[in-house]
């Protein structure tokens, strides 16, 4: 259901019980008014009785009415009607008939019933007492006119017509506003998606006070069409980049190919060379698949083996595998104990490419340390290299996939381009963080910050 039928419907709800209120408190107030003249009929009836029998009148209670506005006749068997007092009141003689009397009459304690007035719309509350005597020789009748009841009733029923519909009024004024004011960004933040939809990838919903829940609602629909966006950029320059990095092993083994095809590998050794060449080429393309295999598993939330471990010895294995590649470049560690909650191959992993990184961009001379220490509920590892450093452009985009910015960085020097995107995405998924420290000429410092082992680490279900 929309929400402009659903307030519709709520004012309706609101009218209904409007009506049933004003209907209840006007029933009431009329049943009320309704006691209060059977109280003054029941205390006037010694009045009008000696009034009916020449008798001397009694001292009337305090609620007795006034006899002027009694009515006060006799009824015979036979139906006729006679006015020994007309009230000031009435207007009209009750029309009461003979079935009534016989019904409603009594010689004592008779009960007050309303009747019709004998020629309009006045009406009656009725006390009948039957004459006494043997047999019924016909009926003393007093009775209260009803006008100023009926009268009060009208008014209070007016009243409340009038009033429920005012309120309603001003209610229905509120909700159209409320409506316009709320409907208004849904029916734009539709109009956006479908031209979204369309093609239209820059449209976005206009602009609304930041107060209102129309400008949260534009603002948070316009971040999302905007990371969307960035997202579907990211994206195509991912495929982009990947589609660029088979590419190059790709065309290496299909000139090879053609090569052997036309005849120009006849010389062994020039074939060998070739075979060598195909082999390393398939080894990168498969490096690179696998790689983007692993990336894609940690964005789909890949379970992580985390259990308390002592990250040093990781640390450490990692720089004893470093000299054994590099036994000349000057490599030092510093790393206590540090207990934290980690996969040890997915650490191993993030710290050699970071070692890997430091090592494939800087010159042999260039001294690289690895250091690690405790800090309150987790660990800090960190890979420290006085190389050229990096440009701000360049670590404000470290982290992001097939990035190279700068000429140090080339695909020549080995890397995929995934390296660092593969050690942040590890890094997160242990539930950590990492943080590049450069400046152009100032070395690279990469540190990453872990949970410590009774820390809450988030695990990912495997998707």
């Amino acid at each position: 259901m929309r929400l402009r039928t659903r307030l519709y419907a709520g004012l309706g709800a609101i009218a209904v019980a409007f009506a049933i209120t004003g209907y209840l408190v006007a029933t009431t107030q009329q049943r009320y008014l309704t006691e209060q003249v059977d109280r003054e009929l029941q205390s006037s009836m010694p009045v009008a009785l000696g009034v009916l029998g020449n008798r001397p009148l009694p001292v009337p209670p305090e609620d007795t009415v006034a006899l002027s506005k009694l009515w006060v006749g006799h009824l015979t068997p036979d139906g006729t009607l006679s006015t020994v007092v007309q009230g000031q009141d009435a207007v009209e003689q009750p029309a009461i008939t003979t079935s009534m009397a016989q019904q409603h009459g009594r010689r004592n304690n008779p009960e007050p019933f309303t009747v019709d007035g004998n020629v309009g719309d006045e009406r009656f509350r009725v006390l009948v007492l039957e004459r006494p005597g043997a047999g019924v020789t016909g009926w003393e009748v007093i009775a209260l006119s009803l006008n100023d009841t009926d009268d009060a009733y009208q008014r209070l029923l007016l009243a409340t017509g009038v009033g429920g519909i005012a309120v309603l009024a001003v209610i229905a004024l509120i909700a159209a506003w409320v409506v316009r004011l709320g409907v208004k960004p849904i029916n734009e933040m539709t109009e956006a998606a479908d031209a979204i939809t369309a093609g239209d990838d820059e449209r976005r919903m206009a602009a609304y006070p930041g107060g209102t829940e129309a400008g949260h609602l534009a603002r948070a629909f316009n971040t999302m069409l905007d990371e969307r966006q960035a997202a579907d950029n990211r994206l195509r320059q991912f495929v982009a980049d990947a589609s660029h990095e088979l590419r190059t092993p790709l065309t290496s083994i299909r000139g090879y190919s053609d090569l052997y095809q036309q005849g120009g590998l006849l010389d062994k050794a020039k074939l060998d060379d070739a075979m060598r060449r195909v082999s390393s080429e398939a080894e990168r393309m498969g490096a690179i698949v696998n790689d983007l295999l692993l990336l894609t598993n940690l964005d789909r939330g890949m379970q992580l083996a985390l259990a308390p471990m002592d990250a040093s010895e990781v640390l450490h294995d990692v720089v004893t595998d470093a000299r054994v590649v590099q036994p000349d470049r000057p490599i030092t560690i510093d790393a206590p104990e540090l207990w934290c909650n980690a996969d040890r191959q997915r650490l191993h992993q993030a710290i050699a490419a970071l070692v890997h990184n430091a090592l494939a961009h800087t010159g042999p001379e260039v001294a690289i340390e690895v250091q690690g220490r405790a800090e309150r509920g987790g660990v800090n590892l960190e890979v420290i290299d006085h190389g050229p450093g990096m440009s701000p452009e360049t670590a404000t985009h470290a982290f992001e996939r097939f990035y190279r910015g700068d000429a140090s960085r080339a695909r020549d020097s080995g890397g995929s381009g995934l390296g660092l995107a593969i050690v942040h995405s590890i890094v997160e998924a242990h539930g950590g963080r990492i943080v590049l420290h450069t400046a152009p000429g100032d070395g690279c410092r990469f540190r990453i910050v872990l949970p410590g082992p009774t820390a809450a680490v988030a695990t990912p279900s495997s998707g």
